[in-house]
């Protein structure tokens, strides 16, 4: 738990958070993270996992924007993470065509209040409804592998092989 990880540095109390949400056009994807205080010794690592975790949530969400609210050392470190030719160039170059704007940059911005931040949204995605075209599937298993070949929607091919390691 975070609380354990806290307690590890020696901080005891509530600590102090980064805020972040990540807006798109049907919703927005919202987080709060512990991080430790802007004078602490091992700061970084609270930077770096904020970068990760916002790096897994594009991906699994999508968004237009990043909006951070928190320690103005650790947004600010963040939004350069998340900024042209940072450590997340990649991300920040291929939200805008994720999320059909190519055209429109993606945006990084600090606000001073979590009340500022737009609230968090998700609606339903449906997904998977067609099967049309060919298809490969693989589950690499601890016991198992399963090998499966679709073709619009018909299976070709469908094995199991069980090994022991």
């Amino acid at each position: 738990s975070s609380k354990g990880v806290f307690c590890m540095f020696g901080m005891e109390g509530s600590p102090t958070c980064l805020e972040w949400a990540l807006p798109r056009s049907d919703g927005c994807a919202r987080y709060k993270l512990p991080v430790l205080p802007e004078d602490h010794a091992y700061i970084e690592a609270s930077i770096y996992l904020a970068g990760v975790l916002i790096q897994e949530m594009l991906w699994q969400r999508s968004a237009s924007e990043l909006i951070l609210c928190g320690p103005a050392k650790i947004s600010e470190a963040v939004q350069q993470m998340f900024s042209p030719k940072g450590m997340y160039d990649f991300e920040i170059h291929q939200m805008p065509h994720v999320c059909g704007t190519p055209n429109e940059p993606f945006k990084v911005t600090v606000v001073k209040n979590p009340s500022e931040l737009p609230a968090a949204k998700d609606v339903p995605q449906e997904c998977g409804k067609k099967a049309n075209g060919s298809r490969l599937a693989f589950d690499l298993g601890k016991s198992d592998i399963k090998t499966v070949a679709v073709k619009d929607g018909e299976v070709l091919y469908s094995k199991e092989t069980e090994w022991d390691v």
